[in-house]
């Protein structure tokens, strides 16, 4: 804030002495006063400081994009324009303190898992939020059943793919029975994925290599811990703390991808007797593991 000051300046004119007129005799009357010496103006009072801009707390996130967020939704948004489907659609890619969230219309329930996928596997993402739409149009389930079996059909051999059920209702389909493995349980949805007009799938497939992890809680977290120990299902170096109670797991620890983070949790429910699962594991960006810890807690 300005602060306008008015200063009146006051001009005096001085006559040296050897400049004056010779004096005269004293007149009759006395010399008239000298005028009163007019004192200098007052100092104008000085403007107050400007209050101090609130600094950032320690410890306190911001609500918009923090400074690192920039370079991180930049990156991320360069390996989704790569996929000329995910482009065509028109993706939205919002980044709050490391989280991101994906908006947009896109073609199929494939285009927007790979979408999720490259978004979680992108270093730095601490979360991801799904606001994607997928075009329904006036597509009827029957249809939609009839290209999802037909796409699986080709399949089958490949991914082991057995007692194989498929549901769809107002475009979302469910898929149950089991598949060779993780990886072949993913691929499986990723087919079904490709058929216009599914909005979502539920998938229930089962891999036959996931283990049975019985009555009690130690046998279930026993279970747990191995599942997750096999890097040709779970290949995310890090560390993960299994606990069990009642046959609920709580996975803690951290991880340096948030796409590890939901396959630890995703491959724990798909373990035998598991009742639910807490998924409070961290995800550290700065994080350089070389080796994977496993283990479980009493």
């Amino acid at each position: 804030m300005a602060f306008a000051a008015v200063v009146s300046c006051l001009f005096a004119f001085a006559v040296s002495a050897a400049d004056a007129p010779p004096a005269k005799p004293p007149a009759a009357n006395p010399p008239a006063a000298t005028p009163p010496v007019a004192k200098p103006p007052a100092t104008a009072p000085k403007s107050p400081p400007p209050p101090a801009r609130p600094t950032h707390q320690p410890g306190v996130k911001r609500n918009l994009g923090g400074p690192g967020d920039y370079g991180l939704r930049e990156r991320l948004v360069k390996r989704l324009m790569r996929d000329p489907e995910v482009a065509a659609g028109g993706m939205q890619v919002a980044m709050v303190n490391g989280g991101v969230v994906l908006s947009g219309t896109m073609p199929s329930w494939a285009v927007r898992r790979r979408a999720l996928v490259t978004a979680s596997s992108e270093r730095g993402i601490i979360n991801v939020t799904d606001q994607m739409d997928i075009a329904r149009g006036d597509v009827q389930d029957p249809v939609i059943l009839k290209g999802i079996a037909d796409v699986l059909k080709d399949r089958t051999t490949e991914l082991e793919l057995k007692n194989l059920d498929i549901t769809v209702e107002d475009g979302v389909a469910t898929l149950n029975g089991t598949a060779k493995d993780f990886a072949s349980r993913v691929r499986a949805e990723e087919s079904a994925g490709t058929v216009l007009a599914v909005t979502r799938i539920v998938n229930r497939l089962r891999p036959m290599t996931a283990p049975i992890g019985g009555a009690t809680d130690e046998s279930i977290r026993k279970a747990v811990v191995e599942y997750l120990k096999n890097y040709r299902e779970f290949a995310y170096l890090g560390n993960v703390e299994v606990a069990v109670k009642d046959a609920k797991v709580t996975l803690t620890g951290s991880l340096p991808l948030f796409i590890g983070r939901q396959q630890a949790a995703t491959m724990t429910a798909l373990v035998g007797g598991v009742r639910e699962v807490e998924n409070r594991i961290e995800i550290d960006p700065g994080l350089q593991p070389d080796v994977m810890i496993i283990k479980g807690l009493p």
